[in-house]
């Protein structure tokens, strides 16, 4: 915490991202408003970006664009199946939803 707020929220991390990505970054009160809480987390929020990101974050990527390359590299090596088969967790997900009016989901997944 910083000031009572969070680390992602604090004045010098918000003056840094405007600094960076002028009018593009996401957040709460951002140029790009985005919730505290987002409804829209998918399986690749839960599964993928855990399982890539330790690729590339074993040595600390020296700026942004090398951060990018990172990313792409390790996305690049994932298989095919893989991919699909979290693109269909999330249809599989969204159809539960419709089907059960709303309720959890989770034991039926």
């Amino acid at each position: 915490m910083h000031d009572g707020a969070p680390p992602h929220y604090a004045q010098p991390v918000r003056q840094f991202l405007h600094e960076t990505f002028p009018d593009r970054w996401i957040g709460r009160r951002a140029p790009i408003e985005w919730p505290v809480r987002s409804p829209d987390l998918t399986s690749t929020d839960f599964f993928l970006w855990p399982m890539i990101k330790d690729s590339f974050y074993v040595t600390k990527p020296e700026n942004i664009h090398a951060l990018k390359d990172a990313i792409t590299t390790e996305m690049q090596r994932l298989p095919e199946d893989l991919c699909r088969r979290a693109c269909q967790s999330v249809s599989k997900g969204l159809q539960l939803c419709k089907n059960l009016q709303d309720e959890n989901i989770e034991q039926y997944l």
